[in-house]
C-alpha cells in the first residue's frame, strides 16, 4: 500500500505541540500527533478527591517502588497513576546520578503545572540593548502583544490589570483571592516598596465556554478532574480532534527525524513502546515541540549526511545552555500575626495565587545583577526567578 504523507507531524502534545496541533487541524490540514505515552483517564487515574490518609501508602506512593519512579515525589504515585516517567534509558557523566522525571501523558506537563502565565514586556524583548548581552529577540512586544490576548482569552487567565510597563496587563478573568497571610505579606511589602499583587494565573475563577470554574479542591497538580485551569487535553484537543483532521499516536517514541537527499525533514523514525517495533511516520513538515530536552534529544539524534551533528544544528548550539525548567530559591518565614487563629479553607487552591513582580531598575536593568521578581505559593514559599542572568542573591528584604 502506498505509504501515507500527513500535512504535519507534530511531537509532542503538550502546551506548544497541542497549540499547533489545535491551530493546524482548524486550519484544514492533516496532523498526526505522535505522544510518548498514554491518554489520561481523569476519573480513573486523577485523585479523585482522596485524602491522603485514604490512599495506601497515605499519598507518599510504595516505598519499595523502584528509584526514580514516582515514588520520587510524594504523592503523584497515587494520585496521579502512571503519568510521571524517569525509568527510560539516558546517560550520565562517570560517577554521577541523575533522575529525569517526564510527563509522557498525553498533554505533558500542561496536566499538572503550577498556571503562573505572565508574559514577556518590552522590557524582555530588548535585554540585549539593556545589559549588553547576546542580541535582542526578532520581533517586539507590540509584534507579539495581540497573540497574547488571543491565548489569555482562549484559556483564561486570572489575574487583575496592575499598570507596570516591566510587566504588560493583558485580558483577565477575576483573580483568586488573597488567602490571610497574602493580606499580612502584603502590608509588609509596602512599607518597603515593594509590589505584591495578584499573580497571573490560567485557572478559571469564573466559568469559560464549556469549562466550569474552580471549585477550590487543591488538587490541581494531581490533575484537574472538570478542566478548571488550561491544560491540552481539556482545552485543545476536543477542538483539534472535532475537526475531523488530528489522528493521535500514543505511545509512540520519537527516535530521530527523517531527511531527503536534500536534508529536508520528511518524517519521523518512532519506537512503538507496545511492540517494540521501530515505524515511520511521513509528512510534509515537522513540529517539534516534546518539551526542551526531549526535543534536543531527538534533534541531535537526527543524523544524516546533511546534518552531521543533528539536524539543524550548524551553529553547533544544540544541546548547549539548556533550561529544561525554572526552579528558584525556596523562603520560608514564621507569621506571629496567625497563631491563635481559627484555622478556615479562606482559598485551597494550590496555586501560586500572588506574585511580586520586577520592582528594581527597571530603566537601567544592566545595573543589577537581576531584575527580581517572585511568585508566592500556599505554604508561604517564595520563588525567585532571575531575569537576565544567572548569578542568584538571596531574598534581602
Amino acid at each position: 500500500m502506498p505509504k501515507r504523507i500527513y500535512d504535519v507531524i507534530v511531537i509532542g502534545t503538550g502546551a506548544g505541540g497541542g497549540m499547533a496541533i489545535k491551530t493546524l487541524c482548524e486550519a484544514g490540514l492533516k496532523v498526526c500527533a505522535l505522544n510518548s505515552g498514554r491518554r489520561l483517564d481523569p476519573e480513573k487515574d486523577f485523585r479523585n478527591h482522596r485524602m491522603p490518609w485514604e490512599m495506601k501508602y497515605r499519598g507518599f506512593g510504595d516505598p519499595q517502588s523502584h528509584p526514580g519512579s514516582d515514588s520520587e515525589f510524594p504523592g503523584q504515585s497515587e494520585y496521579v497513576h502512571g503519568a510521571w516517567e524517569s525509568e527510560q534509558v539516558h546517560t550520565t557523566a562517570p560517577g554521577t546520578d541523575w533522575i529525569w522525571p517526564r510527563c509522557s501523558a498525553v498533554g505533558g506537563k500542561t496536566n499538572f503545572w503550577g498556571r503562573s502565565s505572565a508574559i514577556f514586556g518590552d522590557l524582555d524583548f530588548r535585554a540585549a540593548s539593556l545589559d549588553g548581552h547576546d542580541v535582542d529577540w526578532p520581533v517586539t512586544y507590540d509584534e507579539i502583544a495581540p497573540y497574547y490576548r488571543r491565548v489569555e482569552k482562549m484559556v483564561g487567565v486570572a489575574s487583575t490589570v496592575q499598570n507596570r510597563p516591566s510587566n504588560p496587563d493583558g485580558v483577565y478573568l477575576p483573580p483568586l483571592n488573597f488567602r490571610c497571610f497574602d493580606m499580612i505579606l502584603q502590608a509588609g511589602a509596602a512599607k518597603v516598596g515593594v509590589p505584591y499583587l495578584p499573580d497571573r494565573i490560567a485557572q478559571l475563577t469564573v466559568p469559560l465556554g464549556d469549562h466550569p470554574a474552580c471549585h477550590y479542591c487543591g488538587d490541581c497538580t494531581s490533575g484537574c478532574e472538570v478542566g478548571a485551569f488550561f491544560s491540552t487535553p481539556f482545552f485543545l484537543l476536543p477542538s483539534a480532534e472535532a475537526t475531523g483532521n488530528l489522528e493521535l499516536r500514543t505511545n509512540v517514541l520519537a527516535k530521530n527525524i527523517l531527511v531527503d537527499e536534500s536534508g529536508q525533514a520528511t518524517g519521523v523514525a518512532c519506537i512503538d513502546r507496545n511492540t517494540r517495533q521501530e515505524v515511520e511516520v511521513h509528512g510534509r513538515a515537522i513540529v517539534v515541540a516534546a518539551s526542551c530536552l526531549e526535543t534536543t534529544r531527538i534533534m541531535l539524534n537526527s543524523k544524516s549526511r546533511h546534518w552531521p551533528t543533528g539536524i539543524a544544528n550548524s551553529s553547533g548550539q544544540l544541546g548547549r545552555s539548556l533550561c529544561d525548567h525554572m526552579y528558584g530559591i525556596a523562603a520560608s518565614g514564621y507569621l506571629p500575626q496567625l497563631l491563635g487563629q481559627t484555622s478556615f479553607p479562606d482559598n485551597v487552591s494550590d496555586s501560586s495565587i500572588a506574585w511580586m513582580p520586577r520592582w528594581q531598575n527597571l530603566n537601567h536593568p544592566h545595573e543589577e545583577k537581576f531584575i527580581r521578581g517572585y511568585s508566592v505559593y500556599p505554604d508561604g514559599g517564595c520563588w525567585e526567578f532571575p531575569s537576565y542572568q544567572d548569578q542568584i542573591e538571596g531574598f534581602g528584604t
